[in-house]
């Protein structure tokens, strides 16, 4: 099913043509003129080719230094790139990783590179166990169109995986090449690259030093390299959590966000880091954080597990926090607050504990639910109370 899904789906982004014949043709953004539609034919790191529509015209050339931005036909009509956008949005990576391998299979470059790219991409976020899917579908590009603008991020996002699956061979061979690329017209773009694989490969051998020494060197910009920049910079931050090191990671979290108002599924990402690294040194400001990205339609169930997880076990604190002030029992305000905290958490700790993953803090949540049984006063809001149960009949007695 999910195949003639994704063939139907690639159908439709394959479609130049929308009710009332009118064609979708791609949309390049100059620097200095504006928005231009055109075809675009094929596209290196120096110069694009473009005509007049897909069937007819001769071949033009552009400059790439005069281009800001192309966005492609499709990915302006419904298809095989919104789909898989909206999946991964919503954290079905795998599902998102076969729509965008399905728009692979096209007939035009833009569509064998941008869907490779995006297949790869979303297989990296599916994690560890789909290391080699990832791999390969930025290979198609490295291997396919290494003169293509994006093949030098492929090669980037190809080593860093290669790098985090312990292929360390491969790894060092990509990291490698882009060094030498790094002598020529390539430059610092290169060299901030191979940084960051080998950044990635010292983290996976555990030396602490090399990564703090080439961390310094991958230098991505936020503005002209936005994808890198967000990856690294994740890749990084989520380091330094897991690591134990919450109080380094979250001012990079932080400085990530006014770049991310317009891309609400990486901020979830980003938000999530920010409230789990809070959880332990300043807990409202992580319910505050976590309850946030919990209302979002956004984030994996991995990211929802963690979030829920981690936000119920904090409103217990709290409200163990509340119940040991002083005039507790008096105070129909805390005491209000300290129940209504607590059903919070055990409906947030519920739906950790049935998330649909393998996340360790699911089992967790499962652990810390055995040990919080409502008590029996604490009826749920909105809960009827209970019928009172008709009073037995005396028992009739004896007939003499």
């Amino acid at each position: 099913m999910r195949r003639a899904l994704s063939a139907a789906a690639l159908l439709l982004a394959c479609a130049c043509v929308q009710a009332g014949d009118a064609v979708i043709l791609d949309r390049v953004l100059l620097k200095d003129k504006g928005p231009s539609e055109c075809w675009v034919v094929s596209e290196t790191l120096e110069e694009m080719k473009w005509r007049g529509s897909p069937t007819a015209g001769t071949d033009s050339t552009r400059k790439r230094r005069e281009i800001r931005e192309v966005v492609y036909a499709f990915q302006r009509q419904p298809g095989a790139w919104t789909q898989g956008m909206e999946a991964r949005d919503r954290g079905r990576f795998a599902e998102s990783a076969e729509l965008f391998a399905a728009l692979a299979g096209g007939e035009r470059e833009a569509e064998k590179v941008v869907g490779s790219f995006e297949e790869g991409a979303s297989w990296d976020l599916a994690g560890p166990a789909n290391a080699a899917a990832a791999a390969a579908a930025f290979g198609k590009i490295v291997a396919g169109f290494p003169a293509h603008p994006l093949a030098l991020d492929a090669r980037y996002r190809q080593g860093m995986v290669l790098a985090m699956a312990k292929k360390t061979d491969e790894a060092d061979a990509l990291a490698k090449k882009l060094e030498e690329d790094g002598k020529g017209k390539l430059g610092q773009a290169a060299n901030v690259r191979a940084a960051a694989i080998r950044s990635a490969m010292a983290l996976a051998k555990g030396d602490a030093n090399e990564l703090r020494r080439n961390v310094s060197k991958a230098s991505f910009s936020p503005e002209a390299e936005r994808g890198p920049w967000l990856h690294f910079n994740l890749f990084v931050a989520d380091t330094l959590r897991s690591t134990g090191q919450a109080k380094d990671a979250v001012p990079i979290y932080e400085r990530m966000l006014p770049q991310l108002a317009a891309d609400p599924a990486a901020s979830a990402r980003v938000r999530l880091g920010i409230g789990v690294c809070k959880a332990d040194s300043d807990r409202q400001g992580a319910i505050i954080d976590l309850l946030a990205l919990d209302a979002l339609p956004f984030g994996s169930p991995e990211q929802k597990c963690e979030a829920r997880w981690h936000l119920g076990r904090l409103l217990i604190a709290d409200a163990d926090a509340l119940e040991k002030t002083n005039g507790f029992a008096a105070d129909e305000r805390k005491v209000a607050l300290a129940k209504e905290n607590r059903a919070a958490a055990l409906l947030l700790l519920q739906a950790a504990a049935e998330a649909v993953t393998d996340h360790p803090t699911k089992a967790q949540a499962a652990e810390l639910l055995k040990t919080l049984a409502p008590a029996a006063d604490e009826a749920k809001p909105g809960d009827k109370p209970a019928e009172a149960k008709p009073a037995d009949k005396p028992a009739d007695k004896p007939k003499k």
